[in-house]
């Protein structure tokens, strides 16, 4: 019977040609929003790394006329003490520290280096007080966290992500090694002046700065020197840990008493979690305009197959009824309809299959495993056979209704 269908289909290949262009179309856009979708919801299911309730980001904006003038460098610094010191001295504040990738944020601060096979690997790089391990809970899984006085050392330590970890050194525990710096061709490079060697001391699980939608990312986290101008800048970021239940009331006291302090300076105080809250919206924002638009192509499609079946049985009304009449069921002939419709499906979705499979093979888009894409390919499967169907029940129902006299009404 199927080799039988096949047969069919393949002799009215002129007149099934453009359903199954518009099968094949149908397909790719479901298996492009379905890995997008897949994508998503693969990162949704990774921890954070951090904690972001009852965290608040507070950003510090002040004039600099030369970063490199130790003079000014240190007057920065000095500002930039008081203002630490003036936030902890808030009762509603738990603990803070400067850093310079706050979660969520649309920026970010990364550090790169080139791996031995010349390929760039960069990382997330915070500056930080060793109090950030408590603004964000974080849970050190190998080795320690930072401590007073790792700013000074001449091995500036550093914590890593574990992705971080493998990176560099693959299944080899990172502690005690250090960062390499290399050039393009995989040789060491010349230390510059700002550049300390970077000792791991610790290893943190994951830090996810982006939030739940986007991909992990290598991070690595450095004591912060608020005193020494050679090594250290003033921060222009800081995240604090409020006291639950602090209301929005105290974002004005706040800033009103770092501006007493530095009244050249700007401030904007704003939580966590209503960062997270318009970054997922904004991430989510192509995804549902894609749905939205893949949604009305698909339903077009459907419609179009819908009335080019409806024309084919029209057209094959002698066909149909001629088979009535040699015995055939209308149960059969429906079958016959929808088997012929299946069967231009699996030769559009067989098509479609080997092109979207191109995608991981050729490494287009190495960040993505390539699991999403064989798992959106399976979604699309599971979807595009129902939806045919749905599309050819009507038309299959109208050659049920062909009655063997019918097939006398053609000459």
């Amino acid at each position: 019977m199927i080799r039988h269908v096949m047969r069919i289909v393949w002799n009215r290949k002129r007149s099934t040609a453009l359903m199954m262009t518009e099968l094949l179309i149908s397909f790719l856009v479901l298996c492009t929003v379905l890995s997008i979708g897949a994508y998503y919801l693969d990162n949704w299911r990774q921890p954070l790394g951090f904690d972001y309730e009852d965290v608040w980001s507070l950003s510090a904006f002040y004039p600099v006329a030369n970063r490199n003038d130790p003079v000014e460098r240190a007057a920065l610094l000095a500002t930039s003490r008081q203002v630490m010191n003036s936030i902890r001295s808030h009762s509603e504040v738990v603990v803070a520290s400067p850093t310079a990738n706050v979660p969520y944020s649309g920026g970010s601060n990364n550090w790169g280096t080139f791996l031995p096979d010349g390929t760039m690997a960069r990382y997330l790089w915070s500056e930080v007080r060793p109090e950030i391990k408590e603004v964000y809970g974080l849970e050190v899984v190998e080795g320690r966290w930072l401590e007073d006085g790792d700013e000074s050392l001449a091995d500036l330590p550093i914590v890593i992500t574990r992705s971080m970890g493998r990176m560099f050194f693959g299944e080899e525990s990172p502690l005690g090694k250090i960062i390499p710096r290399l050039d393009e061709t995989g040789a060491p490079r010349e230390a510059e002046k700002y550049y300390h060697v970077q000792r791991v001391v610790g290893v943190v699980e994951i830090f996810r700065k982006s939030g739940e939608l986007a991909q992990e990312p290598h991070a690595a986290f450095v004591a912060r020197s608020l005193d020494d101008p050679e090594r250290g800048r003033a921060p222009g970021g800081y995240v604090v840990r409020v006291e639950p239940g602090t209301t929005a009331a105290f974002e004005e006291q706040l800033i009103s008493s770092l501006q007493q302090i530095a009244p050249e300076w700007s401030f904007e105080v704003e939580p966590v979690a209503t960062m997270r809250s318009r970054s997922l919206r904004n991430s989510m924002m192509p995804l549902v305009i894609g749905a939205t638009v893949a949604a009305f192509l698909i339903l077009m499609v459907g419609m179009g197959l819908v009335g080019i079946l409806w024309q084919n049985v029209t057209q094959r009304t002698q066909e149909l009824g001629l088979r009535r009449a040699l015995g055939a069921t209308s149960g059969a002939v429906q079958g016959q309809i929808l088997g012929e419709l299946l069967a231009l499906t699996t030769l559009a979705v067989g098509l479609g299959s080997l092109l979207f499979l191109q995608v991981p093979l050729l490494h287009f888009l190495d960040f993505v495993p390539g699991r999403i894409f064989f798992g959106g390919t399976f979604a699309a499967l599971l979807l595009i056979y129902p939806f045919v169907l749905i599309c050819g029940l009507y038309p299959s129902w109208l050659a049920m209704r062909v009655q063997p006299a019918q097939a006398l009404q053609y000459e």
